[in-house]
């Protein structure tokens, strides 16, 4: 289902012999938002460090995430997570491109509930806290939050899943307390990719992650702004930079 008045565009990508055909939104924020993750590479995989057997992909917009890990980590079963309905409604259609994939409308936080959720015009920046930027119209929509950790529990019950062994987090200002809601979850993934939007949110993801895990690589792009990839440590050689 095309949401009203948006101009969709059709992309295909391809790493070796594989290939994905992707719908988006025909705008200035997709084509940036695919630069960064098919050209940049922010999601890159981490050398040395196996395959995930199954992706949580948290504020999968409408998928370009879900289909870069596709590409790289073709046996993956991957699970997306979309609030927008908007973003959701393209995210559907890519799910049945991607294969093995599912995704949800709902937004993951620190507990269960309704919400105000804030629809930005650039998609990109919709958010459950206002955004910060001017002059970026936004519209009010409600959606259903769910508590990380109990969410991400019952998707490994329903469909048999061993954990999650790479979790991605893009949520424009969440990122802090669903990883807090992940409690054990995110000890067992061996890869975390996940942006920050503030330098304390920074500071504060080091602090909570560093006990499993290492920051491996990261790109900054403002002191407030940025995408850091954590590897856990026990999957580190010793001796092995991270």
């Amino acid at each position: 289902m095309q949401p009203a008045g948006t101009t969709l565009t059709t992309t295909c990508f391809k790493l070796g012999e594989r290939e994905l055909n992707l719908v988006g939104r025909d705008d200035s924020s997709s084509r940036l938002v695919m630069r960064e993750i098919f050209q940049d590479r922010v999601y890159a995989p981490v050398a040395g460090i196996a395959p995930p057997r199954v992706v949580l992909d948290i504020g999968a917009h409408t998928g370009f995430s879900s289909g870069f890990f596709r590409l790289v980590y073709p046996d993956a079963a991957i699970m997306c997570v979309e609030p927008d309905p908007d973003s959701f409604a393209i995210l559907s259609g890519n799910v049945e491109r991607i294969g093995n994939c599912r995704a949800f409308n709902l937004g993951l936080f620190e507990r269960d509930g309704v919400a105000h959720f804030n629809a930005a015009q650039i998609s990109v920046l919709s958010s459950l806290f206002p955004v910060k930027y001017d002059g970026v119209p936004t519209q009010a929509a409600q959606v259903t939050l769910r508590h990380a950790g109990a969410f991400a529990n019952e998707l490994c019950a329903q469909f048999a899943l061993p954990g999650f062994d790479l979790i991605k987090i893009d949520t424009e200002g969440a990122e802090l307390p669903i990883l807090a809601a992940l409690g054990d979850r995110v000890g067992q993934a061996g890869v975390i990719h996940l942006e920050f939007h503030s330098h304390a949110d920074r500071r504060a993801i080091d602090e909570l992650l560093c006990r499993t895990h290492t920051l491996c690589h990261g790109r900054i792009e403002r002191a407030d702004l940025g995408t850091l990839t954590y590897v856990a440590t026990r999957l580190l050689a010793p001796g092995k930079p991270g």
